[in-house]
């Protein structure tokens, strides 16, 4: 049987697109990367759709990427029978998602508030990283379009199958990845050191570090030296403490008084990245101080052997199972507490 040549063309153009795709899909594995999800502005917003009104019962971890990474979802839910609503997002300050949850919405529910001294302790201004990006998030949340919503939806549906769809930082194996990587490698774009991916989340933001960062020093040492790229050797926000302070204290004031719940944690650091922290803002001047005046239940890692018992292995993040393990026994003291 004799087939017009459109047709024979098509079929030759879908068998080599099929050929060509599981070969660099197989590429992809054998390079150690998985099918998962990409940690985007569209899954925070969905993950914060989810948040309720009037629910006392809700518990939401609202932090930068310590609390993103240390908590887990499993371990959480398994002691409490609670599974906590993650809003906390890798780079982004918590202060404008703190802001959001209090002032545009009647959650009465428990939040978790992981103190990271950098992206936490900052000013509320536009012009400062760990302000705008936070915001940046919560905007589009609050923004988002029905054509955003379907695009997400088609995107997420094909993300869990395939490993070459893992974009969004240097090395992934995404055509817009590659494309950033080799300008950065001819010094069009490059702003500083090279920054990896080392995590993975699923659908409800749950995030897994990549067991190379463990096993392999080389790899973690790129991403401590992302960390100390262009910190500051002083504060520049020691003038303005107490009006940082005053931010939180008043949405966590207003907060309680509708009969929501705030527990401040501080998770582990080792390194340059705990070395900083205590020379920039020490423990007695930053974080007891803002406890003193808080009046929440705080948990800082330095006081419990249970939670200073791991290494951070890029200096900032506890392992996946290093973090089951952290939130196993962060709960249990918070139980211990009458807490939770």
């Amino acid at each position: 049987m004799e087939y017009p040549s459109i047709n024979r063309s098509l079929l030759i153009g879908i068998i080599l697109s099929i050929v060509f795709l599981s070969g660099w899909e197989w590429y992809c594995r054998e390079q150690g990367f998985v099918a998962t999800m990409e940690d985007t502005k569209e899954l925070w917003a969905e993950t914060r759709a989810n948040l309720e009104d009037n629910n006392p019962n809700q518990l939401v971890s609202v932090s930068a990427s310590r609390g993103h990474f240390d908590i887990q979802l499993n371990e959480w839910e398994a002691l409490t029978g609670i599974r906590p609503l993650m809003l906390s997002a890798d780079g982004r300050g918590p202060g404008a998602v703190l802001e959001d949850i209090v002032i545009t919405t009647e959650f009465n529910g428990t939040i978790l508030l992981n103190v990271t001294p950098d992206m936490f302790f900052v000013p509320k201004a536009d012009s400062l990283f760990a302000w705008w990006r936070g915001k940046e998030w919560v905007d589009y949340y609050n923004k988002r379009t029905y054509a955003q919503l379907f695009n997400h939806q088609v995107s997420y549906s094909l993300q869990p199958f395939f490993a070459f769809l893992t974009t969004g930082e240097e090395g992934d194996p995404d055509l817009k990845s590659m494309v950033r990587e080799w300008s950065n490698t001819n010094d069009r774009t490059k702003s500083g050191p090279p920054f990896p991916r080392f995590s993975y989340c699923d659908f409800e933001r749950n995030t897994t570090m990549l067991d190379k960062v463990v096993t392999d020093t080389a790899f973690a040492a790129i991403i401590q030296r992302a960390w100390m790229f262009d910190t500051d050797s002083v504060n520049r926000f020691v003038d303005h403490k107490q009006s940082i302070f005053n931010f939180y204290l008043k949405l966590i004031e207003t907060f309680k008084a509708r009969g929501g719940k705030v527990i401040i944690t501080r998770n582990p650091s080792h390194g340059g990245v705990r070395s900083y922290e205590k020379d920039v803002y020490p423990r007695s001047e930053w974080w007891d101080e803002f406890i003193e005046q808080a009046n929440c239940p705080a948990y800082h890692f330095e006081d419990y052997p249970q939670l200073d018992q791991f290494y951070t292995p890029e200096w900032s993040h506890l392992s996946t199972p290093d973090a089951r393990i952290y939130t196993t026994e962060l709960v249990k003291i918070l139980q211990a507490d009458g807490v939770l």
